[in-house]
Formats: C-alpha cells, structure tokens, sequence
C-alpha cells in the first residue's frame, strides 16, 4: 500500500479529484490548507507576491491506494493539477509497512 499526499492550487481541485475518482480512486481525504511561505519567485513568475505573500491558500488531498493503483494516481496529479507556474504543489509518496484489520 502507498499513502499520497498531494498539495495543489485550490481551483485545480475539482478536476483533480474527478479524474481521481474516475481512475478508481476510493476515499480521499480532501483537506483545505494554509502554506506558509513564498511559492511564487516575482523574477520568473506571473503570480503576484499578494498571493503567496505569507500564506497561500492549497488543497491538501490524501489518498491510499495499492502500490499498482500508485503511479496512475501520481501522473493524474501532475497533469491535471498543473499550471505550468511556480507554486502548482508538491505530492509526497509514503510506502505502508502494516495495513490494521
């Protein structure tokens, strides 16, 4: 089993989530976040520094799937969440040791 976690830019969710859901994802966990800090460099980046000036709102989506289930879940993040801009999100992939009964 392998737990991922996925931060992305909150009007990218919906789709996200659909095109989850559509690929055989069971629950989720959908979860509205503050980042603290700067995703947005103003040098390379069209976002302003009032976006992500302190705290940038994300949604923090969290899934547990088999580890065949686990690429396909990945590569749907990466493209449907993806603005091409600093600041689309992070997905973090945690390999389970022991599943309870």
């Amino acid at each position: 089993m392998k737990e991922i976690k996925a931060y992305i830019r909150p009007e990218k969710a919906d789709k996200v989530i659909s095109e989850l859901e559509l690929a055989g994802a069971k629950g989720m966990t959908i979860i509205n976040v503050a980042i603290l800090g700067k995703w947005a460099d103003p040098k390379k980046s069209i976002i302003s520094l009032e976006y992500c000036d302190k705290y940038c709102s994300s949604v923090k989506i969290e899934l547990v799937c088999t580890e065949d289930n686990a690429e396909k879940f990945i590569k749907i993040i990466e493209k449907k969440a993806h603005t091409g801009q600093r600041g689309d999100g992070k997905i973090f992939i945690s390999i389970s040791q022991k599943q309870l009964v």
